[in-house]
């Protein structure tokens, strides 16, 4: 089945009768080729009893162990009540031109004591989000650290590739040989990235092949500017040490000669930044449906406007000022047209309308749109 025919056939999905629906922005005609993608940050599913996916598991840190077991107890409690919530929400926003579920990696906890059990993690996952969701829609989904994680993370992420290669070809209809991979909506290219490749030259190979297509929407776990936040490294091609710095900044370039829409997730915000320097520009929103508590349906802006990138961190740890972190933000904010922050959770609906996309972010639960970005 070829990309344009996967649309088709994938656009019959049911059409749910929702709790709310949403028109336009005031002043915006729909095309007749409009369509929408449903989106879900990271969702760190796990069960209630930890024994289920987490039996056998150890670290030799025993710090590191402590911390991984207070997680497993934290996304049962998320997942008793909060989360199946939230995607019954996601589920209201599916509709008619509704062509894919997104869901922007750490999809699982992960943290498995083997690959059999690894690999039932990830399905049983995917089969209850698909189900949760009442949708034969493709979900597509990209890795995510914790989806690469196990008492030896080589196993756990052979056991991610030879689980969900499959399933991605099984969700799209077509062949995928690679946890980087791309299809078509119509005009526009989706290109599909894990954040742990350090396969630059198949980076530029998706890239290339998505030249031409009216926007180029790159899906990926990490963001691609460093994170204002505690993991300020934890983007592509990024670490402490900088020590990727070159292979860094081709990317960016890549990138911005494609004008990309970056759709990520990690950082647990919900963020919008615009860059665009000499080569192009970069739009990157950043999601996540990990509701630890009720407080996050709501939005705040923590920070807001070009200036307060890269102050959060550097007032939580001023021991960070001069040092690589402060390199890093330097370096970008210059080219840093728009930019917000919320320690906000959700679900999102993103329209693409010709030259126009946007985001409808939904808080928690919420029947009403919580805030709209607007991302072109």
């Amino acid at each position: 089945m070829d990309r344009r025919s996967f649309i088709k056939v994938s656009a019959a999905g049911v059409l749910l009768p929702a709790v709310e629906r949403f028109t336009p922005a005031e002043g915006m005609n729909r095309r007749k080729d409009a369509y929408n993608v449903v989106i879900l940050g990271d969702t760190h599913y796990d069960s209630t009893d930890p024994e289920l996916y987490h039996a056998g598991y150890t670290d030799p840190d025993p710090n590191r162990e402590a911390l991984h077991r207070s997680e497993f107890v934290r996304n049962g409690k998320m997942w008793a009540d909060r989360c199946p919530r939230l995607v019954k929400r996601a589920s209201c926003l599916v509709d008619e031109n509704t062509k894919f579920i997104y869901q922007a990696g750490d999809l699982i906890q992960g943290d498995t004591a083997d690959a059999e059990t690894h690999k039932r993690f990830l399905e049983d996952t995917m089969d209850l989000l698909k189900k949760s969701m009442e949708t034969d829609l493709p979900l597509v989904t990209v890795a995510g650290n914790h989806d690469l994680r196990g008492n030896d993370d080589a196993v756990a992420t052979q056991a991610y590739r030879d689980c969900m290669i499959g399933r991605m070809s099984r969700e799209l209809g077509k062949e995928i040989t690679d946890t980087n991979f791309s299809f078509r909506v119509g005009d526009d290219a989706y290109v599909a990235l894990n954040y742990a490749s350090k396969d630059v030259p198949t980076i530029e190979r998706m890239l290339k092949e998505a030249k031409g297509a009216r926007h180029v929407f790159v899906l990926v776990h990490t963001p691609v500017f460093p994170f204002d936040g505690k993991y300020w490294y934890w983007f592509l091609a990024g670490n402490k040490k900088d020590s990727r710095s070159e292979e860094r900044r081709y990317i960016r370039s890549l990138l911005a000669r494609n004008n990309a829409i970056v759709l990520c997730g990690h950082t647990h915000y919900t963020e919008l930044t615009d860059w665009k320097g000499d080569e192009g520009r970069i739009t990157q929103m950043t999601f996540s449906s990990v509701w630890t508590n009720e407080k996050q349906a709501s939005f705040k802006d923590l920070a807001s406007g070009v200036k307060d990138y890269g102050e959060l961190i550097q007032k939580e740890k001023p021991e960070l000022k001069g040092g690589v972190a402060t390199r890093l933000f330097d370096e970008y904010r210059p080219c840093i047209e728009r930019y917000s922050t919320a320690n906000s959770v959700g679900s999102y609906k993103m329209t693409v309308d010709g030259g126009s996309v946007w985001v409808d972010f939904y808080g928690g639960d919420s029947t009403r749109l919580t805030k709209r970005f607007n991302l072109r």
